[in-house]
This record gives C-alpha cells, sequence and structure tokens, in this order.
C-alpha cells in the first residue's frame, strides 16, 4: 500500500511465534510509512505498542516510541520498522493467558493530526 504524502500509515505488529513461555521476553516488529511531504516538515511522531490480556482483562505492557521525523529512529520518508521488546516479567504468572499487541501511530506537532492503528496477532502464554 502506497501512503499519501501528507499520511501515515502503520501496517503491521509481528512477533516471531504466537506461544511464549511466561517470564520470557517478546520482541514486536511495528513497520509504518510516512509520506514524503509529512516526513519533510520535520514534525513529530509517536509510535506506541501495547500488550492487553484478554484473559483477565489488564494492560501487560505499554511502550513509546518519539521524535521527528528525520531523526534517528525515522530517518527517510515510507517504510520504517520499529522494534519493542516486552520484558519476561510482563507475562510472568500469565499462564494460559490470550494477549493481544495493538499498535498506535500519531502525527504531527499540532492539529490536525494525522493516525494510524493496527491489531496483532493474539498470543498464548505457554509453561
Amino acid at each position: 500500500m502506497t501512503v499519501g504524502p501528507n499520511d501515515v500509515n502503520l501496517l503491521s505488529v509481528e512477533t516471531n511465534d504466537e506461544n511464549f513461555p511466561a517470564g520470557t521476553d517478546i520482541t514486536f516488529k511495528v513497520s509504518a510509512e510516512v509520506g514524503a511531504a509529512l516526513h519533510g516538515t520535520g514534525g513529530k511522531y509517536q509510535v506506541r505498542l501495547t500488550l492487553t490480556d484478554t484473559t483477565a482483562p489488564a494492560l501487560v505492557n505499554a511502550a513509546n516510541i518519539s521524535g521527528n521525523y528525520g531523526d534517528a529512529n525515522w530517518p527517510a520518508a515510507g517504510l520504517n520498522t520499529f522494534t519493542f521488546t516486552v520484558p519476561g516479567g510482563a507475562t510472568a504468572g500469565l499462564i494460559g493467558d490470550i494477549l493481544e499487541p495493538q499498535a498506535r501511530l500519531i502525527s504531527n506537532a499540532a492539529a490536525p493530526f494525522d493516525s494510524s492503528h493496527v491489531v496483532g496477532e493474539t498470543l498464548l502464554v505457554t509453561p
């Protein structure tokens, strides 16, 4: 999918497996894209990853990567990948629970804001 020149789009939030032993780190890759005109403004962005327990509804972990277009985290317009690691301690004691990763991208320093949202495949916490 090609993003418009003034738009942002989240494409996916993925991990290597759909089953993780409780207490182990989980690494997620979030794919996002930004149009050339918006990137060229050097405006602000925030990519947020949340991991929610859907079995016993609760937020398991949340992390942000924030910056300005053109920085080391988002150096060029177009496709970019962000890496997030949920620490193993966040899933300790959740054996048998189903977790849902979500990513959100908010762009621009002032209104009008542009945003995008994506939900990843659910994960099972195993012994």
